[in-house]
């Protein structure tokens, strides 16, 4: 796995901060994917995985995030542990495709991968009936566009291929006590802790070169601990 440095964080920052939510994942998986992993191509769970590796490597074992009670409102507070979220990764040697049969026709399917949800605009109207239909590799008759009941019959069967893919919190409000399942973007704040980080880093950066004329360079050179002593000098 790579080492997310300081240097390579900024420069992933800066990559992403114009651009979409999944190409922030992929940004995000590709620096934690080993030298020459091809991260488009993998399951969402096996992305979900890379993710949060990096997040535990990076920034310690635990989200801090927040909810609202679907019944009364209340907000909440909540740490979520890396662990509550680890995907259930199939062995290697697990079905890659499942069969099924729908209104009449024999489908061939596999799971979906971030390349499929890269290709496909999440806002446009048949997003989903787009999504579903790339994982569909063969249908026997042959028939385009798909059925309705061949849609629904496939995306009825992904999450058991690929176990892990949804990531979900089962919630409990300590208020009115209603329990609800909440999904959890895993991307979305491995990526709030990567410009939280950087912005707080671009800042002392800043502060440094004010006092000490140094670079940017220069101020990733030294240490966290002897950063705080200089920012600490400087105030």
């Amino acid at each position: 796995m790579h080492e997310l440095t300081e240097e390579r964080l900024l420069a992933m920052w800066e990559s992403g901060s114009e651009q979409g939510p999944r190409t922030r994942a992929l940004l995000l998986a590709t620096a934690a994917a080993p030298p020459g992993e091809q991260v488009p191509d993998l399951s969402l769970a096996g992305v979900h995985a890379l993710l949060l590796g990096l997040g535990e490597r990076s920034f310690g074992g635990y989200f801090p995030c927040g909810a609202e009670c679907p019944a009364c409102a209340e907000p909440l507070d909540i740490t979520v542990g890396t662990a509550e979220l680890r995907p259930s990764v199939p062995p290697a040697d697990s079905p890659r495709t499942g069969r099924l049969r729908a209104a009449g026709h024999e489908v061939t399917y596999r799971a979906l991968t971030l390349r499929d949800l890269l290709a496909v605009d999440s806002s446009a109207p048949e997003a989903r009936r787009a999504l579903v239909s790339r994982c569909v590799v063969r249908v026997v008759p042959d028939v385009r566009p798909l059925p309705d009941a061949v849609v629904e019959a496939v995306a009825a069967r992904l999450a058991d291929l690929d176990p892990g893919a949804d990531t979900a919190l089962d919630l409990t409000c300590p208020c009115c006590r209603h329990a609800w399942p909440a999904a959890f973007d895993i991307a979305e704040h491995l990526w709030a802790a990567v410009e939280m980080y950087a912005r707080r880093l671009l800042h002392d950066v800043h502060t440094l070169a004010r006092a000490y004329g140094w670079t940017e360079p220069d101020v990733l050179a030294v240490s966290p601990a002897r950063r705080r002593f200089y920012l600490e000098a400087a105030g």
